[in-house]
């Protein structure tokens, strides 16, 4: 099939070159050098004789069949092909310390190990929810490729759970500013920490003030990250996450209520984690400022945002105006304060942040790594000729050519039969170039592809001339 385009071009010089024989000299070829294998020919002889112009149209669908075929036929057959993608996940060691002074405070082993199963699903984005996520930022949503699990050796190296758990008589570790260090010392009547440049540590405790739940976590990014200010630093003890025991794991039985009742699927450990591995919120902290759209949390693919979602899940929420492209607040983001049925992704550019924070500055909590194998199908076209068609019910000429050609510099160029160019030096930059001539009649044209003759003026030759016939 890969010749068609060769056969037809063939026939129309044959037929060009026989139009100019005389008839006699035809016919004395015929008698002497010929002998006819098939009654095609007299068969057609009988159809003519017996329906008057049944040759000059059988002719014409013939022409027209043979063109037909050239343009659609398919000259480049298809492959499947496989591709592996390479790609390194890696697996952050945890430790609980989980702080009680009352039954309620202690909560059961349970909601800690659901607590792992909702931060490797959003942070993997294996969560269910991702269908929640708006059109408009899917191509954003990305892949973490970091996992978590509960440490198995502890300090001294003996087997552990991965969860400490400490009766205290502290009744409440929140102030009135809401941050405290005190749940991350024994002497304060909290836990210390494991080695936090070894193990992550999350604090799991009462973190009211006066009975009310003002703070749900916090965490302190690692030490010089380019998004915090130095002010944001703090010593190695005191490294970590916090959560208050309420909102922590999913499904929390204690998290009811106007306040915690948004709160429930075990985000705020997702969110804290973020903060931890680098991230700012989302409208970069200057939702009490004059001007709150100025700010960003130097994150390009998260949209500019001026206030927080609010513990709201708000689809037209847009607190910041940024011209003729400009998007809605990302409230699904995991770095907003929008609900946890409305939370759903981590952008492509916020999980390569954190992948550079956890390598370059807590390599030494990584438990281990792992290279996944990614493999995908897909078509490959393969163009092993050069070749040139028309597609006459398109009014379109198309040329392809194989990859290997595309070390050279080459163009296209389209002449009509009296030799004026109705196509000009058209660059040939992929497999399948189109060619669409303006206003052409019917007739020959003469497709041409040079090689050279680009910047640097070097004289063009011709790779390919073939002739090609439009209706």
């Amino acid at each position: 099939m890969f010749n068609k385009p060769i056969k037809s071009l063939y026939y129309f010089s044959l037929l060009g070159i026989l139009s100019l024989c005389s008839p006699k000299l035809l016919a004395q070829q015929a008698d002497q050098d010929f002998q006819e294998p098939c009654g095609q020919v007299d068969l057609l002889k009988q159809l003519e004789n017996k329906y008057p112009g049944f040759k000059q149209q059988y002719d014409k669908d013939y022409l027209q069949s043979i063109k037909r075929s050239a343009s659609v036929g398919k000259r480049k057959r298809i492959v499947k092909d496989t591709t592996y993608f390479y790609d390194t996940i890696y697996t952050v060691r945890v430790v609980f310390h989980v702080l009680y002074n009352n039954s309620a405070e202690n909560i059961n082993d349970s909601l800690l190990k659901n607590q792992i199963e909702v931060l490797n699903q959003d942070f993997r984005r294996l969560n269910s929810d991702t269908f929640k996520t708006r059109n408009v930022f899917k191509s954003r949503a990305g892949d973490t490729r970091i996992e978590f699990e509960l440490a198995t050796v502890d300090p001294s190296g003996n087997p552990t759970n991965g969860i400490v758990r400490k009766a205290t008589s502290v009744t409440s570790w929140g102030t009135a500013n809401g941050i405290s260090e005190l749940m991350k010392y024994d002497a304060n009547g909290g836990s210390n920490a494991w080695d936090p440049k070894k193990y992550m540590n999350i604090w799991v405790c009462d973190m009211t003030f006066q009975n009310q739940d003002r703070i749900l976590g916090f965490a302190y990014p690692p030490y010089g990250h380019p998004s915090w200010p130095s002010s944001s630093w703090t010593t190695d003890p005191n490294q970590g996450v916090v959560l208050h025991y309420k909102v922590t794991g999913r499904n929390n039985p204690r998290s009811t209520g106007a306040n915690l009742g948004t709160s429930n699927k075990g985000r705020v450990a997702v969110h804290e984690v973020g903060h931890y591995l680098g991230l700012r919120h989302i409208w970069a902290d200057d939702q009490f400022m004059a001007n709150r759209c100025i700010l960003d949390d130097y994150i390009d693919d998260t949209p500019l945002q001026g206030v927080g979602a609010n513990f709201t899940c708000n689809l037209t929420q847009n607190t910041c105006w940024s011209g003729q492209d400009d998007l809605p607040d990302m409230i699904e983001n995991y770095m907003d304060y929008s609900t946890h049925d409305c939370q759903n992704l981590f952008t492509r550019q916020q999980s390569q942040v954190m992948r550079a924070a956890l390598v370059d500055s807590r390599p030494g909590i990584i438990s281990r790594t792992r290279i996944e194998e990614r493999m995908r199908i897909f078509d490959t076209t393969i163009y092993d000729k050069i070749l040139i068609y028309p597609v006459n019910s398109e009014d379109k000429i198309v040329v392809e050519m194989p990859d290997e050609e595309f070390d050279d510099l080459l163009s296209v160029e389209v002449y009509n039969s009296v030799g004026q160019q109705i196509v000009k030096n058209t660059r040939i930059s992929k497999n399948e170039t189109i060619l669409r001539p303006i206003r052409h009649s019917s007739g020959m044209y003469v497709v041409v592809i040079l090689k050279g003759g680009g910047d640097d003026q070097s004289p063009s030759t011709v790779v390919r001339k073939v002739k090609i016939f439009l209706d």
